[in-house]
């Protein structure tokens, strides 16, 4: 299928009123030569059979024949041919295709690009084609990649923070035990955030999944009177402001154990995840063989700041107090 084989109607307004018209052949391959992204008609059979000017210089081509009648899945990387082939299928089933993919140009100058594919039909409404637009996104692509690498230097040294103000505050606090309670609270939530952040570094920013994290949050915790174990019954995957808040909120929850709970004397602690309707549920079940003595902690505090930690990330808590435990339910949306 060549240009000339393609009819575009445009309709405008007149004196008479509603007219037709078909652009001619030439007013076509000039419009679409006017468009900064490469263009290109896709057979029935996969091969090339136009792409415009700006395509051409784009993919550094010098003579259109170079590409024209070959499968067009074939000038690009092995890796992107699945892409190029799932593209197709799903154009002709009349859905949206759309995919990045990396293919150096025809000098091997390296290239990403963004690349659509819809299907053309003919005047009695039959597939005779597919029409491909690819945009270069190369620039975009590289600020990104340098954007998670400064942020990845970020989280290093923000990791590398946590361990030195930890250390500083417990240096400040030897032996004064008025001190060292309140630092061993501060240390448990730099600690927490700490191996949150480990997570991501080595995932570079990508979503993190909760049978790798809460398994590393809740891990200091657990002792022999007082275990704690983490179940994930489905594969969930978190944001990594999701992940800290969530790092966060275990953190002060443990504190609380620790003081109040099961972790300061003999009991059980079992945290499961499980997909719901548009996010995750957490729940913190503990038992403890110590009696809870009041529903509402001194001032509230440690309530209020998980609440409004979750906030932050579209998430919400509820506890629920037992006579000899807490329930936390904790909701938090999903990458």
């Amino acid at each position: 299928m060549g240009i000339a084989s393609i009819e575009v109607e445009m309709r405008g307004l007149d004196r008479a009123g509603i007219q037709s018209r078909t652009l001619s052949d030439g007013t076509l391959a000039t419009l679409l030569d006017q468009s900064l992204d490469c263009i290109k008609f896709i057979g029935l059979d996969g091969t090339v059979q136009y792409m415009n000017s700006n395509g051409l210089c784009a993919m550094e081509i010098d003579d259109a024949a170079m590409v024209l009648g070959r499968a067009w899945h074939e000038l690009w990387p092995a890796e992107a041919q699945p892409l190029i082939r799932d593209a197709l299928l799903r154009a002709e089933r009349g859905e949206a295709a759309r995919f990045d993919a990396f293919c150096p140009t025809a000098k091997g100058s390296p290239r990403w690009w963004d690349v659509s594919v819809s299907m053309i039909r003919d005047e009695d409404g039959a597939l005779s084609g597919f029409l491909s637009t690819s945009r270069d996104i190369s620039e975009a692509r590289r600020a990104k990649e340098v954007a998670e690498i400064a942020s990845a230097e970020m989280r290093h040294r923000l990791k590398n923070s946590y361990a030195m103000v930890a250390g500083l505050l417990s240096s400040l606090a030897r032996g004064l035990p008025e001190r060292e309670e309140f630092v061993g609270e501060v240390r448990t939530r730099l600690a927490a955030l700490g191996i949150a952040q480990t997570l991501f570094a080595a995932r570079e920013n990508a979503p993190c999944e909760l049978t790798q994290l809460l398994p590393a949050l809740l891990g200091p915790f657990g002792h022999a009177q007082c275990p704690v174990t983490a179940t994930v019954s489905t594969e969930v995957t978190v944001d990594q402001g999701v992940a800290d808040a969530l790092a966060l909120v275990i953190g002060e929850l443990a504190v609380n154990s620790s003081k109040h709970g099961a972790l300061s004397s003999i009991g059980s602690i079992a945290v499961t995840a499980e997909a719901s309707a548009g996010g995750v549920d957490v729940h913190w079940r503990e038992r403890s063989d110590r009696p809870v003595a009041a529903h509402e902690r001194a001032g509230g505090q440690g309530l209020r700041l998980m609440q409004r930690i979750l906030k932050t990330r579209n998430g919400e808590i509820d506890l629920t107090w037992l006579d000899f435990g807490l329930d936390a339910r904790i909701s938090i949306p999903s990458a």
